[in-house]
């Protein structure tokens, strides 16, 4: 059973638009989330002069979320982790948005931050839910393992921090949680098969139902051949998946997230659909007639 958590938000410009300040129970990290336009008022603020790892967020040419994660310490002018952010400015690549995650006690020195730098990239690249800009992977640095279980708790409650302001960027497609269920409860997971008459072969796909949406599985055949009666937002993300060998000879090679049952089945047949009936458990049942019995 999870317990619940009791989140702080605090809007410092009085809007949701603008600075917001996190901090939860129990918890001696500090998360700040900072639009472009906010930064330079930002600087007075003490703890953002303190060591910590931020993010560079927004989204890049093809509409797909990006992320930049790095890191810095306190310099010797008493400047620390917005300073750097500022430094970003000059960049020419552009950012809407800047999460920075520090401490309330100024407890992190170089080897803690470069350890969450690396875990932090690390865990984006896993999840796959945003393009991770950084080029070389971050040093892990040398920790004890005290230090790392510490670490790891950190790290454990940025993840929350950061879905509660929107960003999902560590967290995986699916849960720990939800992987269980799956193991130990089949029906969550749900089958497709059909013949197809555009290219003749049979399109065998699976996907998990989360709390979420549908995820489509990596290793799901995908029928190449698009329908003329396709939606236009399906269309073009298998067109970008071709193109970006995330469907290759057939396949699906990697996991994809749909907020709807019709919408995964279109992805995977290459046509509209009723994907409340086209996805089955492992008994037959169609996901709709399962949630007859599940209302």
């Amino acid at each position: 059973m999870n317990l619940g958590k009791n989140f702080n938000l605090f809007l410092i410009d009085g809007e949701v638009t603008g600075r917001i300040k996190c901090t939860l129970s129990n918890w001696t990290g500090l998360a700040y989330k900072i639009p472009r336009f906010y930064l330079e008022k930002s600087k007075e603020r003490q703890d953002l002069k303190q060591s910590g790892v931020y993010l560079l967020i927004d989204k890049n040419e093809n509409g797909e979320d990006e992320v930049y994660i790095g890191q810095a310490t306190t310099r010797k002018n008493g400047e620390g982790v917005l300073f750097r952010v500022l430094e970003h400015l000059k960049d020419n690549k552009y950012f809407s948005e800047v999460v920075i995650l520090t401490t309330q006690n100024n407890s992190f020195g170089p080897t803690e931050i470069s350890y969450l730098e690396n875990r932090f990239t690390n865990i984006a690249l896993e999840t796959g839910r945003y393009k991770v800009r950084n080029g070389n992977e971050p040093n892990i640095g040398n920790v004890t393992e005290e230090k790392e279980s510490e670490l790891e708790e950190f790290i454990e409650y940025s993840k929350m921090v950061l879905g509660v302001l929107g960003y999902k960027v560590f967290i995986p497609f699916l849960t720990s949680k939800e992987k269980i269920i799956v193991e130990d409860i089949i029906k969550a997971k749900f089958y497709l098969s059909r013949k197809s008459k555009k290219s003749q072969k049979l399109i065998q796909a699976s996907c998990i139902r989360t709390n979420e949406g549908f995820v489509v599985l990596k290793d799901s055949m995908i029928e190449e051949i698009d329908s003329e009666a396709i939606p236009l937002a399906i269309k073009e993300l298998r067109t970008k998946c071709k193109a970006n060998k995330e469907i290759f000879n057939g396949k699906l090679t990697k996991k994809l997230l749909f907020n709807s049952p019709s919408y995964a089945a279109a992805f995977v047949l290459g046509m509209q659909t009723n994907g409340r009936v086209d996805w089955r458990d492992e008994n037959g049942m169609t996901l709709k007639e399962l949630e007859n019995l599940e209302s």
